[in-house]
């Protein structure tokens, strides 16, 4: 063994197995942003009551100023949580990005304003407090936006990150390995690949060190104060490899599979690299729920069919004639798309494009896509176009949250390259899901795979958490006018 070979610098110095390190993992990190986020709320609160009090002549150092603190926070508290959430305030992928901690609670105070702005048709005592809400919107921005620029300092630091390996330097390691450097939050430090290729020892794959074989696993992991290992093989594990990975979970080292990581951090199954793995990676028996999940999902979506064609029986009226006059042709687009186990059925939207828009068969949405009119442009922002779809839903065809439902064509070209892309067949379609907020239209190929796999990390971990997480985050794509 050569002095330049890594494995002589390995010297064993754990003589007892220990404890995984004392790192921070992803919801830790969400909930101090949270318990930070709420303290500055309740900060920007009680500055707006006491300025509220020298305008409106309250004194707040009365005892009665507590109760009115309270009664406030039990109103704007949640309201204020609900928004940043909605807008992705805790994502951790953005909270290093300096510019969001400034703006993006400037952003949730606007949108505050603009729900409060309803207590303009509510009767007094509302209407005559208005200026608080101005103040507290005002003041927390303020105190949130000083509370992540600190966060985005502290928690950055190497102190607190997990200390990673990765066995196995080939596609599925440097997958896995660009999915953490593309991760924002940098809550993961990858130390280097663990790899039986003789000629890959000593050298870098993807800028990362290939420090050892799988005989150095353990040494390798104890010098270098590893706190997991991600297991990048996706075909049959050898014993040799087993034996190692199990002496390093002795020693209290974390052992996780790739595709279990990977979807931890990006929010997607890695199908391309699932292989042997896929029954772990891809239980889709899960996609069922339990009886009590499908039955609150079905009343929900009845519920939300009603309204959405009682609006749109209020809309329609309004919309048909710029409809009409934007562009020749029918009001209603019907399509056929495939639904719950493949099943085809017809889909309804208000029409947004030229009529006979794909002459030559189907053709992928655009950015500024020259086939939508001007009037579909703005109904395709404000998401209008999409109310037909209610019958859908009341129907059974949909659901409001799910897999955006596609055209057979599409289907039977996209199922023959991607694996598994019939698996978003498990479950019905739906309205807005996953896939939709956080990756949009599928322009290309590449974007119908990372759709997929939004989409099958829906099916596995789908609940009515998850669920409430896609409606407000919609909602809030839906005030910023930010639909295509």
């Amino acid at each position: 063994m050569s002095a330049t070979d890594p494995r002589a610098r390995i010297a064993p110095n754990r003589s007892l197995p220990l404890e995984p390190g004392l790192t921070l993992g992803r919801r830790e990190r969400q909930l101090i942003l949270l318990v930070g986020d709420a303290l500055a709320a309740i900060l920007g609160a009680t500055l707006a009551l006491r300025l509220g009090g020298l305008r409106s002549g309250w004194d707040w150092r009365a005892r009665s100023f507590g109760l009115e603190l309270l009664g406030w926070l039990a109103i704007l508290l949640p309201l204020w949580l609900a928004l940043a959430w909605a807008n992705g305030l805790y994502d951790l992928r953005g909270v290093r990005d300096r510019g969001a901690a400034l703006l993006a609670p400037l952003g949730v105070g606007a949108q505050l304003l603009a729900i409060w702005a309803l207590a303009y048709f509510v009767p007094p005592p509302w209407t005559i407090v208005r200026h608080v809400v101005v103040f507290f919107a005002g003041f927390t921005a303020l105190a949130v936006s000083g509370w992540r620029l600190l966060y985005g300092r502290i928690f950055a630091r190497g102190a607190f990150r997990v200390r990673l390996l990765i066995v196995g330097a080939g596609g599925s390691g440097q997958a896995l390995l660009a999915a953490i450097r593309a991760d924002a939050a940098h809550l993961i430090e990858v130390l280097g690949f663990v790899d039986d290729d003789p000629a890959l020892i000593g050298a870098e794959v993807a800028g990362r060190p290939v420090l050892g074989s799988r005989s150095d696993l353990v040494a390798l992991a104890d010098q270098l104060d590893a706190g997991e290992i991600a297991l990048a093989i996706t075909q049959g594990m050898q014993a040799g490899l087993f034996a190692a990975l199990m002496d390093a979970r002795e020693q209290g080292i974390a052992l996780t599979p790739m595709p279990l990581l990977y979807e931890a951090i990006s929010g997607r199954v890695p199908v391309e690299h699932i292989g042997d793995q896929w029954a772990v990676a891809l239980p889709l028996e899960s996609s069922e729920g339990s009886g009590l999940y499908r039955l609150a999902r079905r009343a929900f979506d009845i519920a939300c069919a009603l309204a959405g064609l009682a609006l749109l029986g209020l809309a329609l009226p309004l919309l048909a004639p710029l409809i009409k006059l934007g562009s020749p042709g029918p009001l209603l687009y019907r399509q056929v798309r495939l639904g719950l186990g493949g099943r085809p059925f017809t889909l309804y939207k208000l029409r947004t494009m030229v009529a006979d828009a794909e002459p030559d068969g189907p053709v992928w949405a655009q950015p500024a896509d020259p086939r939508v009119t001007p009037v579909g442009r703005w109904l395709r922002r404000t998401r209008l176009d999409e109310l037909p779809q209610a019958w859908n839903i009341l129907r059974g065809e949909m659901s409001v949250i799910g897999p955006r439902p596609e055209r057979p064509e599409l289907v039977a070209a996209l199922a023959r390259d991607i694996p598994f892309y019939r698996a978003r067949h498990a479950i019905r379609p739906g309205l807005t899901g996953w896939a939709t907020v956080r990756q949009g239209y599928a322009g290309s190929h590449d974007d119908a795979r990372r759709k997929l796999e939004y989409d099958l990390y829906y099916i596995k971990h789908r609940s009515l958490l998850l669920d409430l997480r896609i409606l407000l985050q919609t909602a809030a794509t839906v005030l910023r006018l930010a639909g295509r």
